[in-house]
């Protein structure tokens, strides 16, 4: 088993099984938006306040739909983004303005940030500081909570940051192969004319997807992972003398051993640990 650059779910054998006894049931978007948030909110280890003044919510192809349609509405705006974050973003923003950025923003901008931050794995220490900035400049933010389902020690009271327009979450990294199938979802403060809002209203959603996603949020709560798997992080850590982080499949290691990890972070070295799992 190694350790992996990039970002896997932990193939749990558990988790294939419950996979593999779905079976498809036609789903309203309203039954799956609902389960979206009593399963981000239901948890002991973190806590989100103000999702309810997201009066908007569709379903996305993961979270990379929203990334997409956000970079697209903020076309005439830099796009920044923290350094560390998902690349995906400086590959969707390249053609138009695109930054990174490391604790100042500016106006004209429009920030993408993650929660827990993809390159440390807990919350970035200027994170709010940055969305202070962001409100005061009135620069428009997508959230990305892509993680949440494998966080622990995270709070954020959303009512604080208006300049928070979108959130967008997905189950890819909480259970193993549903990366594939794309169980994603947007939360919007107010209306998006956009491609997302009008596959969501013309039914063109996917609705096997929807169907899987719901199957699993019923049977396993936002904090299932870490109550579950908890103990074993934390000796996989010691065993291979990695610091540990807020993020289950996310551990740091050091310049000596790990400096082909670095994201571009100077002293960062995020390793991806789901291979170590025992299954």
């Amino acid at each position: 088993m190694t350790l992996i650059n990039g970002a896997r779910p932990i193939k749990l054998s558990k988790v294939l099984d419950h996979y593999h006894v779905h079976r498809f049931e036609n789903t309203s978007l309203d039954e799956y938006t609902d389960t979206w948030k009593t399963w981000l909110t239901a948890t002991n280890l973190k806590t989100i306040l103000g999702l309810d003044e997201f009066k908007y919510i569709d379903y996305t192809c993961g979270t990379s739909q929203t990334f997409d349609h956000f970079v697209i509405k903020h076309a005439l705006r830099e796009i920044a983004v923290l350094r560390g974050d998902f690349q995906y973003h400086a590959c969707i923003a390249r053609p138009n303005q695109f930054t990174y950025v490391d604790d100042v923003v500016h106006p004209g901008q429009a920030l993408i940030i993650s929660l827990p931050f993809s390159d440390f794995g807990y919350e970035h220490p200027k994170f709010k500081s940055i969305l202070n900035q962001c409100n005061q400049f009135k620069i428009p933010v997508c959230l990305d909570l892509a993680y949440w389902g494998i966080a622990k020690n995270i709070d954020i009271d959303l009512n604080q940051y208006p300049c928070i327009t979108e959130i967008t979450s997905s189950l890819s990294k909480s259970f193993y192969i549903l990366e594939n199938h794309r169980v994603g979802v947007r939360f919007s403060r107010d209306y998006q004319n956009d491609g997302i809002s009008m596959i969501n209203e013309v039914k063109m959603q996917n609705t096997f997807s929807m169907s899987l996603g719901i199957h699993f949020m019923k049977r396993y709560s936002v904090d299932w992972g870490w109550q579950e798997l908890g103990d074993q992080y934390q000796a996989i850590c010691l065993q291979n003398n990695l610091k540990t982080t807020d993020t289950l499949i996310f551990a740091l290691g050091d310049q000596e051993r790990h400096a082909n990890f670095n994201r571009g972070v100077a002293g960062n070295f995020r390793v991806c640990i789901s291979e170590l799992f025992k299954i």
